[in-house]
């Protein structure tokens, strides 16, 4: 229950944000993002139940295999992009956006399974399965999030 109650307040915030960003320049998309992933590590943290000694170290390599993953996608995700805009795309385009995925895909998977091995160093494998869990709720979360504004973009 109390679970379910900070993933409520968590999006909540999340979506004031979101509303109050909206049309602002970058600096408050940066500010939201930031936000975000602080209330990702808080909720993280609960799910995970970890100690307070356990904390700062996990936040710590959370944050630095976030931006490995985020940097690891990010030129897939402009390609598939391109290629989902471009009205004069071709078969050479899409195939190059689809092997971009999946080397960036594997790579992603590479950098998981190393993290893990680090954060096995101080967490036990329970609290590892439950930070995966929790990732994919949160994830899930936000989608549901994106799919309502999108539906209702007046209404949050």
């Amino acid at each position: 229950m109390i679970k379910k109650v900070f993933l409520i307040i968590i999006l909540s915030v999340c979506g004031v944000m979101a509303v109050s960003a909206q049309g602002k320049d970058g600096m408050d998309r940066k500010q939201m993002m930031k936000e975000l992933q602080e209330f990702k590590m808080k909720f993280l943290a609960q799910e995970m139940e970890l100690r307070e000694d356990q904390q700062a170290k996990f936040f710590e390599l959370y944050n630095e295999m976030s931006v490995k993953r985020r940097d690891c996608m990010r030129a897939a995700w402009r390609m598939e992009r391109k290629v989902k805009k471009a009205s004069d795309a071709t078969e050479a385009d899409y195939q190059a956006a689809a092997e971009a995925m999946n080397k960036a895909k594997s790579e992603d998977v590479a950098i998981e399974k190393s993290y893990d091995e680090k954060f096995s160093e101080f967490l036990s494998p329970k609290q590892i399965y439950k930070m995966k869990a929790a990732e994919q709720e949160f994830r899930n979360k936000m989608s549901e999030m994106r799919n309502k504004k999108a539906k209702h973009p007046t209404k949050l």
